[in-house]
């Protein structure tokens, strides 16, 4: 489905808010110790999280999308900065890194990335109106290579990347035919996988991923998890 397919609010269109400094401001001082507000920080990147969760009709979205999971589940930025922190010798050795996010939701992690570390990032979400609101978010911060798609993650291209995020966006049953793409992409080049939650399960039982070490305390170290190709 194109994003041009749904219509969004006069409401929802207005640029208030939008503060690219006060953003990479909290970002910074998250990864000095300082705890990150979530709300704060959508707030600063103009992601208007609540306003489009209050226009979607759940029948409307059942009947969309009643085999995938289309419930609302962006992480929080304890276990974004978490992945980021994890990622950082990739990104010091690996210039014009590409990054992935396959149901990236309102692509929180698209923007940390984007904003703290200046990495092309391409996220695909199931639910177009939320592509949609991160999309428009992504353009008034004029964040360039910072792209949203609104798609099924089984059936629609992925762009080239280098690094993977799968952080439980899909229903235990559909994670084979993930995990087959993912294991096609990885044939001839390496990649990296960073997933959370049910999902960690497939990846530890995948004899063509090695575990990466990830140092976190709190919801990330309980939670995420990260992998290379071999």
């Amino acid at each position: 489905m194109s994003l041009n397919d749904i219509a969004v609010a006069p409401s929802l269109e207005r640029e208030e808010g939008v503060d690219p400094a006060a953003a990479r401001r909290l970002i910074v001082e998250g990864e000095g110790g300082a705890p990150i507000d979530d709300q704060a920080l959508d707030a600063a990147l103009g992601l208007r999280i609540a306003a489009v969760e209050a226009r979607l009709d759940t029948l409307r979205l059942l009947d969309r999308h009643g085999v995938q999971r289309f419930d609302q589940g962006d992480l929080t930025y304890e276990v974004v900065r978490a992945f980021y922190r994890a990622l950082g010798p990739e990104i010091a050795r690996r210039p014009g890194l590409r990054l992935l996010d396959l149901g990236s939701g309102y692509g929180r992690f698209g923007f940390y990335g984007a904003v703290r570390h200046g990495l092309s990032v391409h996220g695909l979400e199931l639910v177009a109106e939320r592509a949609q609101e991160a999309a428009r978010a992504a353009r008034a911060l004029g964040l360039s290579g910072l792209t949203f798609e609104a798609g099924d993650m089984l059936q629609a291209a992925w762009p080239r990347a280098d690094v993977y995020c799968m952080m439980n966006a899909v229903l235990p049953r559909l994670l084979p035919a993930v995990l087959a793409r993912l294991e096609h992409e990885a044939r001839g080049r390496r990649i990296v996988v960073a997933s959370v939650s049910t999902s960690n399960r497939a990846f530890t039982q995948a004899d063509w991923l090695r575990e990466l070490p990830v140092a976190a305390e709190g919801l990330a170290g309980r939670e995420l998890r990260m992998w290379e190709s071999v």
